[in-house]
């Protein structure tokens, strides 16, 4: 098995690691950070490849450099100071902005899987909460949309990312918030939400078609499609873990603490206390405005850096999508 590890990891430094560092080098990210996150995670992965192979499954050492860079990118990045969160002790990192883009690029499961692992890895380094291992399903969920809407299979399309978004939009409205029906503004709350799934059922498969196309415009149109649907999913999702944290909030502080025995003597709580936070349906109704531009300012700065990123790799022989 050690040989069959080795061989992966030979494998893959050679095909990969010059033209992907050099890519990655030229930005602002720490190298010595980044490459020591990068050969972590990708020995995590030849674990995962072997198993893989074991169950019939097929994970190349192509995918699994590629896994390997974007996760330890999206670590770099989650050690850049975010935005705060209201009500809690958290803060929403720029990787909203990068797991859009990765699932354009890798997919849907492979984006997937860099998203859950680099944001896994980046939660583990100090200092981090609770509340933050609580989000962690949102930034594969972002990828798993971009990704579905970027691809035309037979699972992974427009379909997919369809009935994602209509989910989590429909269970908004089982929450205390989404049920207060005498605030109008509540039910108008995920309009945004709606506006992406909208989006998607219109142009459909169209989207997949743009994302391929030669032109520059139809590139951008496609990828500011998928970032867009991607970061309204990664949104609500964040949402509904938000509101669950707040009606679970003794039970999860009382595991919070569990977990802290094990090791994890950084860990902080994060968690939004039901006496700070006050009527949730006040506090979504007061941020709906910030959520609006915030949201909207994340798309265009995923668009643009995503439209980078794929031309970039596509020159360099690295994708071919």
């Amino acid at each position: 098995m050690w040989k069959l590890i080795q061989l992966y990891l030979s494998t893959t430094h050679k095909m990969l690691d010059s033209r992907l560092c050099d890519f990655f080098k030229s930005g602002s990210f720490c190298l010595c950070a980044f490459t020591y996150c990068k050969r972590l995670i990708c020995r995590v992965l030849h674990y995962i490849a072997v198993l893989s192979m074991k169950l019939g499954l097929k994970l190349g050492s192509k995918d699994v450099a590629l896994v390997s860079v974007f996760a330890a990118l999206l670590v770099i990045v989650s050690r850049l100071p975010g935005v705060p969160i209201a009500g809690g002790e958290g803060s929403i990192e720029f990787t909203v902005i990068l797991t859009p883009i990765i699932g354009i690029v890798l997919g849907p499961w492979l984006g997937g899987l860099a998203a859950f692992i680099g944001n896994f890895i980046g939660w583990l380094v100090p200092k981090t909460t609770f509340m933050g291992f609580l989000y962690l399903p949102t930034g594969p969920i972002a990828s798993i949309v971009s990704g579905a809407l970027a691809r035309s299979g037979r699972i992974a399309n427009w379909k997919l990312s369809a009935i994602l978004i209509a989910v989590l939009n429909g269970l908004w409205y089982l929450t205390p918030p989404g049920q207060e029906i005498q605030e109008s503004l509540l039910l108008i709350y995920p309009f945004l939400h709606w506006a992406a799934f909208i989006l998607v059922i219109l142009f459909r498969e169209r989207i997949s078609a743009f994302f391929h196309s030669g032109m520059r415009e139809k590139v951008t149109l496609g990828t500011a499609l998928c970032c867009f649907s991607g970061i309204m999913a990664n949104h609500m999702a964040g949402s509904l873990i938000f509101i669950t944290s707040v009606g679970w909030f003794a039970s999860l502080k009382a595991i919070k603490n569990a977990v802290k025995t094990f090791g994890f003597w950084w860990l902080k709580s994060g968690l939004a206390n039901p006496e700070d936070v006050g009527p949730l349906g006040a506090l979504f109704a007061f941020y709906l405005p910030f959520t609006v531009v915030e949201r909207l300012l994340f798309t265009a700065f995923a668009t643009y850096v995503g439209i980078g990123i794929v031309f970039a790799l596509r020159r360099s022989g690295v994708i071919s999508t």
